[in-house]
């Protein structure tokens, strides 16, 4: 008699562990911000986790994030997890884990700057986040040989901080420190575009921790 019943127990298990909802609601914190549900791994022997290509970034973007060790041939789901209570996170990919792995594309939001959360889980009830701060940057112009000033200015960065910048991966002259404020900005900071391959590439702005990149185009 246990064995005929130890079938139907086993069963709905499984029923139950594939029927967590992808879209949890969360939970709050002391601040009345929205958090994601808590990391946990159902599925796999070794704990499942994610890497995202780049902690921090701006508008538009096109970032990655690869997971591992999650529950093989599932559906998974990328959420980017505003952090505001009673909004619903922003799904910004999806697709199947194959294996139990999973390289997925997603643009970042035109959220305001802050602190994010990058969540993914799979109808097994495989979750991991990881962090993502939003930062803002802006080039004027957009385009241009090189030699080219530009105007920029930003946001989201540490505070009274001097910012560097880079075109295709080569620094770029700064006219002058560029220096952030005490909220984190900066403005009308004039950078020289160098001596780089023409085409279509991306101006960096760091400050050391976060970073913010923006299209450009050297003609």
């Amino acid at each position: 008699m246990r064995c005929r019943w130890l079938g139907p127990i086993t069963v709905v298990a499984v029923v139950l562990a594939l029927t967590v909802p992808a879209a949890a609601s969360g939970s709050l914190n002391g601040s009345g911000r929205a958090l994601p549900p808590p990391n946990n791994c159902a599925a796999p022997l070794l704990p499942c986790y994610i890497v995202l290509s780049i902690g921090s970034g701006s508008h538009g973007n096109n970032e990655s994030v690869t997971g591992a060790r999650f529950w093989p041939g599932d559906q998974y789901t990328v959420y980017f997890w505003n952090e505001t209570a009673g909004a619903p996170a922003a799904v910004v990919a999806s697709g199947s884990t194959g294996t139990g792995g999973f390289s997925a594309y997603f643009r970042v939001p035109k959220d305001p700057i802050g602190n994010y959360t990058v969540f993914v889980t799979d109808l097994a009830g495989d979750n991991q986040s990881a962090p993502f701060h939003l930062t803002r940057l802006s080039a004027t112009p957009n385009t241009g040989p090189v030699g080219t000033s530009i105007s920029l200015s930003g946001g989201g960065f540490l505070p009274d901080h001097v910012m560097e910048f880079h075109v295709h991966g080569d620094r770029a002259t700064t006219a002058g420190r560029c220096l952030t404020n005490r909220h984190g900005e900066f403005s009308a900071c004039r950078v020289t575009v160098p001596n780089v391959p023409t085409g279509t590439t991306r101006l960096t702005a760091t400050d050391g921790t976060y970073d913010a990149r923006v299209r450009f185009v050297v003609n």
